[in-house]
């Protein structure tokens, strides 16, 4: 009986080690689900839009999006983050002008949009692991984002 039961936690051992191993592409393949788990382009357009109206009525960020056309913006922005959540779009912006339009923007303006987009993110979306997931992936680009577009 003992071994029995030794036996079945050694197996409960192996597959909890090869599940940590494959880790690295379950990041990749659960990123690749949020988007779909996210309602996919629809609700990521849905999301940017979001974003760049609440963004643009924002009197913290008057002086960078008062004169932006956000609806310009918004188709822009949704591709960015259908990249980033692994929705297979072509991002319009790599890392270095990503990097370059985090300079326009200073902490208190760069908090004003994560504070948009939390409100615009639980708008889309009522599962918080989902909001978890696609805010641990965008927020921390998202002045240099933003930024850039403009």
């Amino acid at each position: 009986m003992k071994r029995q039961i030794s036996v079945r936690w050694l197996a409960l051992l192996i597959l909890g080690v090869g599940v940590g191993l494959g880790a690295g592409d379950g990041i990749a393949q659960s990123i690749g689900n949020l988007f779909q788990m996210m309602g996919g382009m629809d609700t990521v357009g849905k999301l940017s839009s979001s974003l760049l109206q609440s963004s643009a009525a924002d009197p913290r960020l008057a002086g960078v999006l008062g004169k932006a056309d956000t609806g310009a913006m918004a188709p822009k922005l949704a591709d960015q983050m259908c990249s980033m959540l692994g929705g297979g779009c072509k991002a319009p912006l790599n890392d270095q002008q990503i990097s370059a339009g985090a300079g326009k923007l200073d902490k208190s303006q760069t908090q004003a949009l994560s504070d948009n987009f939390s409100s615009a993110l639980k708008s889309v979306t009522g599962n918080s692991l989902v909001r978890d997931g696609v805010s641990k992936a965008i927020a921390p680009k998202l002045g240099g984002i933003v930024g850039a577009l403009i």
